[in-house]
Parts: structure tokens; C-alpha cells; sequence
């Protein structure tokens, strides 16, 4: 009978232990915000994107909405936001509101690390060079390809963003080194003068 107790309770045990490492939070590796007029077209392109668990995704429908919610937040050096940004945006009184370019400026004077992908319709190409002077990542249409570029355009945003986080720190590591080089032969140096 005892047995059978400290079965079940070592059963439980190994339980407490798997539901608590399924229960951590796992990082995520870059933060993703939607922002366009159509809460639709932002809901669908929200459910294209990949691996969702791996990003944090937030979806908006007006920029100024946006652009408070970027202003309350932290921002630290490594982390990676990507903003997927439409041109046009109006409310239910059909009055015009922030349109895509001043939401990108706006962006941009937030966190200047910011990626922000621009969305277009046919009708809206033509302000493509001038978002690119912007800081503008990239240009893409909203067109039936849109949900596999969006895909590869985050692969390529934080594999870039990863990468420059590793020579960073690989540079910041060289530097260290040299600095400790430098030191032990000024040390060798002075103990070989007070030796003498």
C-alpha cells in the first residue's frame, strides 16, 4: 500500500514538472504591429504570419492608437520590432486621420530601430520613393503575395537584426581583450623595470 502512494505521488510530481516548463514563458523574438484601417485585412495578415507563439503581434487600426501605444513602451537596444504599416487610414466619420507616412516619421523619431514595412494599393505607389527616404524597410503591395513576403520579410528583419547583435557583441569582446592585452603589458613592463 505504501508503495502505491509513493507512486502516485512521484507521478505527480513528474506532472508538477512538465506543467511547470510548459507553463514558462518563451521569449519572443520580435515584436510585430499591424497597422491598417480594415480590422479584417489586419486580422487576416495577424493569422498569416508564421510560428505566431515565436512573435508578439498586436494589430491597430488607427495610427494614433499606435503611435500612444509605442510611446508607453521601454525599448532596449537587442530588442526587434517590425511594423507592417498601411498609407490610408479614416474613421467612422470618413474624417482623415494619420496617414502612413506621418505614422512612419512618427515612428521613427520614437525608436529609430524601428523596421517599418509599408503597405500599398495600386492607387498609393507612388509615395514608395518618398517612405523609402522616410526610413521606410521596405515597400510592399497589398496584393495576393502579401501574406508570403510578409514572412519573409520578418525571417530577413530578425535575421539581420540578429546578426548585427552578434557583431556588436563580437566587437565589444575584441575590444575587452585588447584593453586586458594592454594592461598585462603595461603590468609585465612595470614589474620587469621594478625588478631591475
Amino acid at each position: 500500500m505504501q508503495f502505491g502512494i509513493t507512486k502516485q505521488f512521484h507521478n505527480f510530481g513528474a506532472a508538477y514538472q512538465m506543467s511547470k516548463m510548459m507553463s514558462k514563458k518563451i521569449k519572443p523574438i520580435a515584436s510585430i504591429y499591424i497597422v491598417d484601417h480594415d480590422f479584417v485585412y489586419t486580422t487576416s495578415l495577424k493569422k498569416a504570419i508564421e510560428k505566431p507563439a515565436k512573435y508578439y503581434i498586436q494589430t491597430f487600426v488607427t495610427g494614433e492608437k499606435f503611435i500612444a501605444h509605442l510611446a508607453s513602451q521601454n525599448f532596449r537596444r537587442n530588442d526587434i520590432h517590425i511594423v507592417f504599416l498601411g498609407y490610408q487610414f479614416v474613421d467612422d466619420h470618413e474624417h482623415n486621420l494619420m496617414n502612413g507616412i506621418e505614422i512612419l516619421e512618427a515612428t521613427k523619431v520614437i525608436n529609430p530601430n524601428i523596421e517599418v514595412v509599408m503597405l500599398y494599393t495600386p492607387n498609393e505607389a507612388t509615395f514608395g520613393a518618398y517612405a523609402r527616404n522616410r526610413g521606410a524597410y521596405a515597400f510592399v503591395p497589398k496584393n495576393d503575395t502579401i501574406f508570403l513576403r510578409i514572412n519573409n520579410i520578418v525571417m530577413r528583419v530578425v535575421s539581420q537584426k540578429i546578426l548585427e547583435q552578434k557583431r556588436r557583441t563580437f566587437f565589444i569582446a575584441v575590444k575587452i581583450f585588447i584593453v586586458y592585452f594592454f594592461l598585462i603589458l603595461i603590468g609585465v613592463a612595470i614589474y620587469t623595470l621594478l625588478s631591475s
